[in-house]
């Protein structure tokens, strides 16, 4: 722990400066084999810790019943899932589940984030937002019905809060669109766990129509008046709409941030951003320009950053995957991952959400230079040691990398 409160420190004093730098960030850990490993990557403020996992299940798949499936808005279902001997089901607020499903005869995994409050559970409610062309959200969405299973790896994350019932904290929390879904964890969470705790939310939404969870949230104020505010901000509002009007963007959060300052101090909240990289970019800035803890700022990643990679920026290269005595050789085409190429080449890869944020892709980079953004939930000792998420990690050169044993998670 002292290391991480040196390295917190050490990012705090740099902070302001690092983020005015544009694009990528370069960073050299040793690698297995003595040669420097090249990551390049986005600077975010404070590290991500390796995620808490309360189950053996982010291991290997389970199956869950699908007790419901609740109809949120036009393009956005809550699954309520539960074990089939009824037991119960341990998670924390802010987690995700990988769920696994198989469509025209194709294997797809995508990352849910869970919306229950974690607490004493037999069941979990995951709620997926429908994405153009998207296979996995739009077969949820239209297709799976209550009384049916689902496969799935998890839970996993390492965008957490963990409540006490005797913290009375100031939480700032700024969501877009189905970025609500970890929010609305939290909220129940801490509304169930959390006493003394107080929480304020900033919501943005193209419309009204399109914000999930709109009825049930301010229900949510209703039963906690004195302890639960949120401010809906929405791009095309309704008639005699009394909410706030325009994109939830820097210059919007700097507003709503000065009315929150007139009765809470700065130092004292604790901010968990989730939605469109858009929105957190915007209230990242804000805060660093107002020198806010970098320690006290959690965000998820909601989507990649980048979207698609910039196949462009890749060359075809040598991957050689070692494991279990064994060798496997691939050659990795433009923009593909190590993951992408070790699973090409038969070697037994381990991979559960396949977004960076579980862990459970780690390899070990022997040799080579690999492209990983950021952020992700590597610890920053795991990179000095030379390890990458294979999952995002792409090849910049060619590359030789060892399976982490599962044992070692």
């Amino acid at each position: 722990m002292a290391l991480f409160r040196t390295l917190n420190a050490l990012r705090r004093d740099v902070v302001s400066l690092a983020l005015q730098v544009a694009g990528l960030k370069k960073t050299k850990a040793k690698g297995g084999g003595g040669k420097p490993v090249l990551y390049r990557t986005t600077l975010h403020p404070a590290p991500h810790r390796r995620p808490a996992s309360p189950q053996q299940s982010v291991l290997s798949p389970s199956t869950l019943n699908v007790l419901g499936v609740v109809r949120e808005t036009a393009d956005a279902v809550s699954i309520v899932l539960a074990r089939a001997d009824g037991g119960a089901i341990e998670f924390k607020a802010g987690m995700f589940y990988t769920v696994i499903v198989t469509i025209d005869g194709q294997e797809y995994r995508r990352a849910y984030s869970v919306s229950s409050a974690a607490q004493d559970n037999t069941t979990v409610t995951i709620t997926v937002k429908r994405v153009a062309n998207g296979k996995v959200s739009n077969w949820l969405n239209d297709q799976l019905t209550a009384g049916s299973t689902l496969r799935v790896l998890g839970p996993s994350g390492s965008f957490v809060l963990e409540p006490s019932t005797a913290q009375a904290r100031k939480l700032l929390l700024v969501g877009g669109g189905s970025g609500i879904t970890p929010l609305m964890s939290m909220v129940r969470t801490v509304l169930t766990q959390e006493p003394l705790s107080h929480i304020e939310l900033l919501y943005g939404n193209r419309s009204k129509k399109d914000t999930i969870f709109y009825a049930a949230l301010n229900a949510l104020v209703k039963q906690h008046p004195d302890r639960f505010a949120i401010t809906h901000v929405l791009e095309k509002p309704p008639k005699a709409w009394q909410g706030e009007t325009g994109r939830l963007d820097r210059a919007m959060f700097a507003g709503l941030l000065d009315g929150i300052l007139a009765t809470s101090a700065l130092g004292d909240l604790e901010v968990y951003t989730c939605g469109p990289s858009p929105v957190m970019q915007g209230v990242l800035d804000e805060l660093v320009a107002r020198g806010f803890p970098a320690e006290r700022f959690h965000q998820e990643k909601f989507t990649p950053a980048a979207g698609a990679p910039d196949s462009a920026r890749f060359e075809r290269q040598t991957v050689s995957v070692h494991a279990q005595g064994q060798t496997w050789t691939e050659t990795a085409q433009p923009g593909q991952t190590l993951l992408e190429a070790g699973l090409a080449s038969g070697a037994p890869m381990l991979f559960s959400c396949t977004l960076g944020g579980c862990g459970r892709c780690r390899v070990k980079i022997l040799e080579g230079e690999v492209d990983m953004p950021e952020p992700n939930c590597l610890l920053p000792e795991e990179k000095a040691q030379g390890y990458a998420l294979s999952c995002i990690a792409r090849p910049c050169c060619a590359v030789s990398f060892e399976i982490d044993p599962p044992q070692s998670h």
